[in-house]
């Protein structure tokens, strides 16, 4: 009996690691004021900076006010490292695209379910002041994000196709998250099949299914492209690369980056 036990103990544990693959990214080696080796920043400034005892990735917002309107050179390259092509459709994306500073995780190609969990500090930003997860990113640029405004004190979930970005649901705007910005805060995204869930330093902040159907608001019929049929990045099951986001000159940290894929 305690032969089987054994077996049945090891048996278990495999199906586990089978079933569970926790990537940490270990910032510990990388080069303070060069861009993170684990990461591929597409657009804005990402750098290694010191802050304490840890390293950590920073968006510099600073410089985004003067490169905004020129994101097509730092586009191509990274469209190329990434997926070995200049890719056109990433390229047609790069006006709106350069508003939303992104990098992304390095080796990850296709996260659907489990976790992806990081900490972030705001540390400055005079129009925004985002922090965020990027997930389903898609070889054209299309993407999904989850974010903390600072300036809103809130969650939100939005969404980017055919070079725009499109918001999918916030927060309880009843119940702000009036966060320490001189503190870190963990930010950790669920996804469960078609189920997404975002928690903020360990208090739910909002859901939202994939492939919802969109209802008519206050403005008249829904956007076209908020049907989860013309629109791959809406529609279950979340399948792309994942990284960081943020938005026009936010400047951020963030470390504990870590993906558990199921």
């Amino acid at each position: 009996m305690k032969a089987i036990s054994r077996i049945g103990l090891a048996v278990g544990v495999a199906v586990l690691l089978a079933t569970a693959a926790e990537i940490k990214v270990d910032l510990s080696k990388e080069q303070v004021g060069k861009p993170p080796a684990k990461f591929e920043p597409i657009v804005g400034t990402w750098v290694v900076a010191q802050e304490g005892p840890d390293k950590v990735v920073m968006i510099d917002g600073r410089p985004w006010v003067a490169s905004k309107d020129n994101p097509t050179k730092l586009l191509l390259q990274s469209a190329r490292r990434l997926y070995g092509t200049s890719n056109e459709e990433l390229m047609d994306n790069a006006k709106q695209f350069a508003y939303y500073p992104v990098a992304v995780l390095k080796g990850v190609d296709q996260f659907s379910n489990g976790t992806i969990s990081m900490k972030f500090k705001t540390v400055g930003g005079e129009a925004d002041r985002c922090s965020g997860i990027l997930f389903n990113v898609k070889p054209n640029g299309d993407w999904l994000a989850v974010r903390y405004n600072d300036t809103e004190n809130n969650l939100a979930l939005w969404e980017f196709h055919n070079g725009m970005r499109r918001n999918m649901r916030f927060s309880d705007r009843t119940k702000p998250f009036m966060l320490d910005r001189a503190a870190w805060h963990e930010m950790k995204l669920t996804v469960e099949g078609a189920n997404l869930k975002v928690s903020l330093d360990g208090t739910l902040g909002l859901e939202y299914t994939l492939g919802t159907e969109p209802v008519a608001g206050r403005r008249g019929p829904p956007d076209p492209d908020l049907y989860p049929a013309n629109n791959a990045v809406l529609r279950p099951p979340v399948s792309g690369k994942v990284g960081l986001w943020s938005k026009t000159d936010s400047t951020s940290y963030f470390k504990d980056y870590v993906v558990t894929a199921k």
